[in-house]
């Protein structure tokens, strides 16, 4: 039977760990500069900037940080840095991301139901509970060095199910209640389809990568083994909900120029699709 707790075994761990740590640094900033078009345009002003946005941008610019604060921790050049200190700002940034792409997907509901005020007020407590618990879990954990390596030691178990548990629940409930809102929408709308399709599917990335940090979580193998998933999860579910929402920003065929015209950078203002979408939600 294998000895989770063995010095040997820890050690080479945390060798893969700071391995796939890099690999999701290189996979994550090569999205992010794929994907930043949206920030361009809104420093140039071709984007009109909309309340709706800021969950998209600072969950993309919180796990940015995050990530490259992991891997200067994990530098072979010599860096001086507090572990708790940087394990608790790495904390903070990682959960400001979590937060922030679950309230991407808010965010769309709370548009579709914009004419059910008590809804609307459901939707900002379940989403005040999720940040709650965010909260509590960083501020229960505890880091230190073992085998030369800053990580985390400690953190309450009972946070760390309950912020995965909740959110599964939460992006579930999120779910019901976007094609709830949508059932009241023809069937045949395109706008329809896809919305309901970026919700399933990312609902079946979320659970699955979820499902798989919880297990660990509990098995509770060894401080190493219980966190070596959690920022891939953390990156896969950022960049699935950022897809989520570019996908309501690129433009539809019915606004593209026709060959006549003269070339004009895509028109990425949420007009095309968003406010769209706004429009038959409050039909």
């Amino acid at each position: 039977m294998v000895n989770w707790n063995d010095p040997g075994l820890e050690a080479k761990l945390a060798m893969v760990s700071v391995q796939l740590l890099y690999a999701i640094l290189g996979l994550y900033s090569w999205e992010y500069v794929r994907s930043s078009h949206v920030e361009i345009a809104l420093l140039r002003r071709q984007l009109q900037f909309r309340w709706a946005l800021v969950s998209y941008l600072i969950a993309r610019l919180s796990f940015l940080i995050a990530i490259v604060l992991l891997a200067t921790q994990f530098s072979p050049f010599h860096t001086r840095v507090d572990c708790q200190t940087m394990n608790t700002l790495i904390m903070i940034t990682t959960n400001v991301a979590i937060g922030c792409y679950t309230t991407n997907l808010m965010v769309r509901t709370w548009i579709i139901w914009t004419n059910s005020t008590p809804l609307r007020l459901f939707l900002v407590l379940l989403s005040l509970g999720h940040w709650t618990l965010l909260t509590l879990f960083v501020a229960s954990a505890r880091a230190t060095t073992r085998n030369g390596v800053c990580m985390v030691a400690s953190v309450n178990p009972a946070y760390a199910s309950a912020v995965l548990i909740y959110g599964l629940f939460f992006d579930l409930a999120l779910l019901v209640f976007t094609i709830a809102g949508l059932w009241r929408m023809s069937s045949s709308s395109m706008l329809w389809k896809t919305l309901v399709k970026q919700g399933v599917i990312y609902f079946i990335i979320n659970i699955v990568v979820n499902i798989i940090l919880l297990a660990l979580n509990r098995v509770n193998m060894n401080p190493i083994m219980n966190a070596i998933f959690a920022m891939p999860v953390a990156c896969i579910c950022t960049i699935a909900s950022s897809q989520v929402v570019l996908s309501l920003l690129r433009p539809s065929p019915n606004h593209e120029s026709d060959a006549a015209a003269p070339v004009k950078p895509p028109p990425l203002a949420t007009e095309v699709t968003v406010l769209r979408f706004a429009t038959v939600a409050e039909a």
